[in-house]
């Protein structure tokens, strides 16, 4: 009997949808525009862009790029900033597209600076905090929510307040002062109250019973997750509907009442799937996996958390990744199956490192690096503007107009070459601070995981877990030690203060010690390391930096190459030159990234056989010692057989 109310209850929700959106879905048809010239079109496209993003999205991204390109044919540079704006927010917002709304808020961000346009502005760094937040960048999605904050206060914005307010207590309940954010969105819905700004309401309700469901007010949230899901209703909003339902469903689950969450969850897994809208489909199916798992249906669960993963992988934000894998992790903790919960917590770490660096790091940084250039060419250019008034007034003095604008294009070359010093310069020291407070930590998550395994595989006297503990454990510590090393080496080399410190050696005794420091490593996927050298040669040469180039060749065969393995080490003389070789019979690397192994803007780390991480810095500082000493060096690979890296340095007579 109980069931068949569940199944009623399903059915009637069901039903309500479907009425609803038959409402909501009465598309417009496209209005004439063959009436109005190209400037009022764009006006026009700009305003229904913006009219239809909560129930028609992409018809709204259409009318946007319609009126994108009608304004770049027209040179209406300040309206085409304003809808990269509005794109990029419905891509974000509605598509849950995030990487792609960056790269229109970079595209905007410049022409909104130019026409010093505050409003819009501020909109844009409000906007790329959310962004930033979403996936994963706190630090700086929180500097441009201040900005947007700033802002928005000089003017007295109160739609832009509002949204600062929202930003504010994302933080502080990421920070867990859940009284402090529940002021933030209070004092949003207020200010939106006052403007009659339905959707704000809407959303700043869900984000109120989010932060009550974290307190563990759970009926008071659930008051407030039905208010959201009936504005969104009214609104349309789909994706947002989902994300209510799920507040829902989670509020039952933990009331133990699992049938009626299974029901929430389902219902809002229905509506993501519709929008394709993969955050919010990702929280359902975890949420379903929860009930399938007090029930007690373990295969269903990992079936349903393997869908998941797939749907996090499409989505392309790290978050959503480290979210399934984490969720994994913990059920099998909580079970006291250690060993599988430690792969899926050692697979978190890998996703976190390789996905974090290769698809947000390189990204984020760069584009932090254009807005910080194009705000600096902005003063530039208004310096210029002054210039030229000032030279306005002295044009009858020809001669000293003439000298002047001599002083002035020099000095302007000057400060281009210092601007571009400049941006080098920060570039690079945003680079290693970022690889710091990143790549440093990590493997001291692993270090204290792989203690934590280890204690209790003692104290549970089980020795094949010790031994694989203790195994991850120097694996993870010589990983931290080459990774130090490199940064310190490539930081050193970035600041000019690298020198060569040549000295008269023979180059065998230091292969085979680099080869003697892998042994350990190489014995845990039980893979051959051979030397071979046909006869002594001696080199002039830095050892330091020779060791180092070793090193990264060597620990990147173990890494790419599978169990079993084998990998040669040889040294040999060719035209005045030596040629040390590392060719193993691994992986092999892909056609379309051998071009790109050496480039000094690549950041990218592909993970080893077993996971293994790294920083994208080895190759790259190979390279820079290698051509230091006048040698060059390259990569021969073949896909799925293996590679060979070798470099040539002069030989010493």
């Amino acid at each position: 009997m109980a069931r068949l109310k569940l199944y009623i209850l399903s059915f009637v929700m069901c039903l309500l949808t479907l009425v609803v959106e038959g409402q909501n879905d009465l598309s417009n048809s496209d209005p004439e525009l063959e009436s109005l010239s190209n400037a009022e079109q764009v006006h026009a496209l700009s305003e229904w862009c913006w009219q239809n993003r909560e129930k028609q999205s992409d018809k709204a991204i259409k009318y946007g790029l319609k009126a994108i390109e009608l304004a770049k044919s027209e040179g209406m540079s300040k309206e085409l900033g304003v809808l990269y704006n509005y794109v990029g927010a419905i891509h974000q917002h509605y598509k849950d597209d995030i990487h792609t709304a960056i790269d229109y808020y970079n595209l905007g961000l410049p022409i909104i600076l130019q026409h010093d346009d505050s409003v819009e502005l501020a909109y844009v760094y409000n906007n790329l905090g959310d962004a930033f937040y979403r996936i994963g960048n706190v630090s700086l999605a929180q500097d441009y929510a201040q900005r947007s904050n700033e802002i928005f206060n000089q003017i007295q914005n109160k739609r832009g307040i509002a949204y600062s307010y929202v930003n504010m207590g994302y933080f502080n309940r990421l920070q867990q002062d859940y009284t402090t954010a529940m002021d933030y969105f209070k004092k949003a819905i207020q200010l939106r109250e006052s403007i009659n700004d339905t959707v704000g309401i809407a959303s700043a309700n869900l984000e109120v019973a989010r932060t009550l469901f974290l307190m563990e007010k759970t009926d008071s949230a659930m008051h407030y997750f039905r208010n959201s899901l009936e504005d969104h209703r009214k609104l349309g909003n789909k994706s947002y509907m989902a994300y209510s339902l799920v507040g829902m469903g989670d509020v039952f689950l933990r009331k133990n009442q699992n049938d009626s969450a299974y029901i929430y969850f389902t219902e809002g897994l229905r509506l993501a799937r519709e929008r394709k809208n993969r955050s919010a489909q990702i929280d359902c199916q975890l949420g379903i996996a929860n009930v399938l798992v007090n029930k007690g249906m373990l295969d269903e669960y990992e079936a349903m958390l393997t869908d998941a993963m797939d749907v996090a992988r499409e989505s392309e934000i790290t978050a959503n990744i480290l979210k399934v894998y984490k969720a994994r992790g913990e059920f099998y903790y909580h079970h006291n199956d250690y060993k599988k919960a430690s792969e899926f917590y050692r697979n978190y770490l890998a996703a976190y490192d390789s996905l974090y660096q290769a698809s947000q790091f390189q990204t984020l940084t760069e584009i932090k690096d254009r807005f910080h250039i194009a705000e600096q060419l902005n003063e530039l250019n208004e310096d210029l503007e002054d210039r030229q008034k000032t030279q306005i007034f002295a044009i009858v003095f020809i001669v000293v107009l003439f000298v002047f604008s001599v002083i002035l294009i020099y000095r302007n070359k000057k400060i281009a070459n210092l601007s571009n010093e400049l941006a080098e310069s920060n570039r690079a020291k945003d680079k290693i601070f970022s690889i710091i407070s990143h790549d440093l930590v990590s493997p001291f998550h692993v270090l204290l995981g792989g203690s934590e395994l280890l204690a209790e595989s003692l104290e549970e006297e089980d020795l094949e877990g010790a031994r694989s503990s203790a195994a991850l454990i120097q694996q993870t510590s010589e990983e931290a030690y080459r990774f130090i090393s490199n940064l310190l080496a490539w930081s050193r080399s970035q600041r000019k203060s690298l020198k060569l410190n040549r000295e008269e050696f023979e180059i065998s005794p230091l292969i085979e010690s680099v080869k003697n420091m892998f042994l350990n490593q190489a014995k845990l996927k039980n893979i051959k390391i051979n030397f071979k050298a046909a006869k002594e040669l001696k080199v002039s040469a830095d050892r330091n930096l020779l060791q180092i180039v070793l090193v990264n060749l060597v620990n990147n065969a173990i890494k790419f190459t599978g169990d079993n393995g084998n990998i040669v080490l040889s040294v040999s003389e060719n035209k005045k030159r030596i040629k040390v070789s590392v060719k193993d019979d691994g992986i092999g690397i892909a056609p379309d990234r051998l071009n790109q192994l050496f480039a000094g803007d690549n950041n990218n780390s592909t993970p080893g056989t077993n996971l293994e991480k790294g920083t994208g810095l080895g190759l790259m500082l190979c390279k820079e010692f290698v051509e230091l000493h006048g040698g060059e060096i390259n990569v021969n690979s073949t896909e799925g057989k293996g590679s060979e890296f070798w470099f040539t340095i002069p030989v010493n007579r």
